[in-house]
């Protein structure tokens, strides 16, 4: 988790923050697209999404499951975090998603 946290702010660096409270970053790799996670609607969060195909060795070998999506803060730290199953999907409701979002939001 440490390893993701130090990636993920070294790969999208403080600037990219300044402007939102919130990010949510949805890694994936391109031969289990099927399974990508729709983040359309959610509010309060700016949605990017990364093959993990097009990331440094680094950040490959901290990623052990996929999909992920993790919810990243003002200054890129990690708050939430959620994995795929051994199914490849991740068990979250758009629901649950959106409060984890609006609580690291409201946290800022």
């Amino acid at each position: 988790m440490k390893n993701l946290i130090l990636i993920l702010t070294l790969l999208f660096g403080f600037s990219t923050y300044a402007q939102n409270k919130v990010t949510v970053i949805h890694f994936n790799y391109k031969w289990n697209e099927r399974n990508n996670y729709n983040l359309r609607g959610l509010q309060n969060a700016k949605v990017q999404y990364a093959w993990l195909e097009e990331q440094p060795d680094h950040i490959k070998k901290s990623i052990t499951s996929v999909p992920v999506i993790a919810i990243l803060d003002k200054a890129g730290k990690v708050k939430m975090q959620y994995s795929a199953d051994i199914s490849f999907k991740i068990q979250v409701t758009r629901e649950e998603l959106q409060k984890s979002i609006n609580r690291v939001w409201i946290e800022q």
